[in-house]
């Protein structure tokens, strides 16, 4: 392949390249990868390569240290495996810092951590979030480089299911796809600036830790954590312990023991509205 482009992926102490034959590439990466500014250069630990052949019918193939390892026809069904496979490989070499499973939001200039495991609601969650005024960085990757508050999210569309239409569909505007919203078979990529037109990516301190879990017809369950139940869910959420020291335990410590920590089971965004404002009231 005669390589048309190429682009660096910067995050966590780690950098992978990607080569593509063709500039229809660009407006791909440019809807999955928003812009991660980075003062250094990172450890490059993958190189993906890109092709889009056109006979006879138009094919997204994707090949990781030149091994194939996707095809498809869907341009965003490629664009969401490209994004699931570029995340996998930052967060698996991932050592200088601590790299959870986690949304990211931002108030006033603070950051609020949303961890979650798959199921849990963290994206549908998120995007509520942003409706409410909050600035939406990721809902993925946060990472904090050792002894650090500083929260660097992956900052990347909402990734949603399609059954969470069902309870966004008031939120966001499905009808009309297009550069903020790009239609997957299974699932959306959604522009936050689709939700809020004002959104901003900063790189703030973590000043809140929410744990949310939805359940279907659900009371509201609301629960302050201790430090020791704040740090053992965080421990649940941390992608690379096995690469750090002591399996990050003393970090998640020094983390947790600063700052507030609460979970919370819920049905409906009523039920949440009223604590969560409450609680950044004090900011």
């Amino acid at each position: 392949m005669k390589s048309k482009g190429k682009r660096i992926i910067q995050y966590a102490g780690n950098a992978v390249r990607l080569e593509y034959n063709d500039p229809a590439v660009e407006e791909i990466l440019d809807s999955i990868i928003y812009p991660i500014h980075s003062s250094t250069i990172d450890k490059l630990i993958a190189h993906f390569r890109i092709e889009i052949k056109k006979d006879p019918d138009q094919e997204y193939q994707l090949f990781l240290d030149n091994s194939q390892i996707f095809k498809s026809k869907n341009n965003i069904d490629f664009a969401e495996m490209l994004l699931s496979k570029v995340c996998y490989q930052l967060a698996f070499n991932s050592q200088d810092g601590m790299l959870f499973h986690a949304a990211g939001l931002g108030h006033k200039d603070n950051g609020i951590m949303v961890p979650g495991g798959i199921g849990f609601g963290k994206s549908t969650f998120t995007a509520w979030m942003v409706s409410q005024g909050y600035d939406y960085f990721s809902d993925e990757f946060v990472y904090f480089p050792w002894e650090t508050d500083e929260m660097h999210s992956f900052n990347r569309p909402l990734h949603l299911k399609r059954p969470s239409r069902n309870v966004l569909s008031h939120l966001i505007d499905y009808d009309t796809p297009g550069e903020l919203l790009k239609v997957g078979s299974h699932s959306d990529l959604i522009h936050p600036n689709l939700i809020r037109t004002d959104n901003h990516y900063y790189q703030p301190p973590v000043w809140l830790i929410l744990f949310p879990r939805y359940q279907a017809e659900s009371a509201l369950q609301w629960k302050e954590l201790t430090p020791a139940e704040t740090g053992l869910e965080l421990m649940q959420c941390l992608i690379n312990a096995r690469n750090l020291p002591g399996h990050g335990f003393g970090e998640i410590t020094r983390l947790a023991r600063k700052i507030r920590g609460i979970q919370f089971t819920y049905s409906s965004f009523e039920q949440i509205e009223k604590p969560i404002k409450d609680i950044l009231k004090s900011l």
